[in-house]
């Protein structure tokens, strides 16, 4: 049996383990097991709390698909709040080590339970990586390009957020089949290694609509780091604040571009703990 806990932030849903108390060989068919919607608890990620030599823990985080991957902003929020509530940590100031790098945590408490979580999620990246992303000109960034799938032009734009996002700017978001066009621009060829694909539509100079196709996922009721590359982008095109409230099918995050990187704010709730059957126990 294998102990877990299950949270979710504004609709995106974890699964955690510590593996700081277990080891776990296979991460990768335990994420796909215990993510299935049908054969498993499931969930859109799962995570596995390990020791860190550069911070105050490390978070190893996998897709339903069992892909790795570097950052999950909805995911670190609640990786925030598994370690302070189970005294992992006990500060409410502390950094956690990813793929993507170090990132600073400061969450909000109530008797003792972290229940809002703050996120210094560094800095954009713009500049385009030939890994990433294969195209027919020379150019380094890529903003506002007309991208075209099926006959449909979209105003892309691209940067990484501790993960690849493109981001789409659209008048009407209800008018968007997002199955199907974001499937569509999160295999192309253009991107070797996947990407995500953020829908956006602006209500006004302090608020947006985001719904986001992940990578190894799929349609999502919320992604941070998504939401924080849409808010970059619409600021940096000129079509709101350099703060924002962004709405998505989960609920609202707050980002803010500070001079020290992007802050994202949002909730971080506990759905439920308990024990794991797995069909095959030797092999972890």
């Amino acid at each position: 049996m294998l102990y877990f806990e299950k949270y979710h932030g504004t609709g995106n849903d974890f699964i955690i383990f510590n593996g700081i108390e277990n080891k776990y060989n296979n991460k990768m068919e335990l994420a796909q097991k215990v993510c299935h919607r049908n054969f498993g608890i499931g969930a859109d990620g799962m995570m596995i709390v390990e020791k860190s030599e550069v911070a105050h823990v490390k978070m190893d985080f996998y897709n339903s698909d069992g892909s790795l991957a570097p950052m999950c902003g909805n995911g670190i929020r609640c990786f925030a709040k598994y370690v302070f509530d189970n005294k992992i940590v006990d500060s409410t100031d502390f950094k956690v080590e990813t793929l993507a790098g170090i990132m600073k945590v400061k969450l909000t408490h109530l008797e003792n339970k972290a229940n809002s979580v703050s996120i210094n999620m560094g800095k954009p990246y713009f500049n385009l990586e030939p890994q990433d992303v294969i195209l027919d000109v020379d150019i380094k960034e890529y903003i506002n390009q007309i991208f075209t799938v099926e006959n449909q032009n979209f105003n892309m734009s691209i940067l990484t957020m501790g993960t690849l996002h493109a981001v789409i700017i659209v008048e009407n978001l209800e008018q968007i089949d997002i199955g199907h066009y974001g499937k569509l621009i999160e295999t192309h060829s253009m991107f070797p290694k996947r990407i995500n694909v953020n829908f956006t539509e602006i209500l006004d100079k302090e608020n947006i609509k985001v719904k986001t196709y992940e990578r190894g996922v799929g349609k999502t009721l919320s992604c941070g780091t998504g939401s924080a590359a849409a808010a970059i982008i619409t600021s940096l095109l000129g079509h709101t604040t350099r703060n924002v409230n962004v709405q998505v099918p989960g609920g609202t995050l707050t980002i803010e571009q500070k001079q020290k990187g992007i802050y994202m704010t949002g909730p971080a709730q506990l759905i439920c703990r308990g024990e794991y059957n797995h069909p095959h126990p030797n092999q972890l």
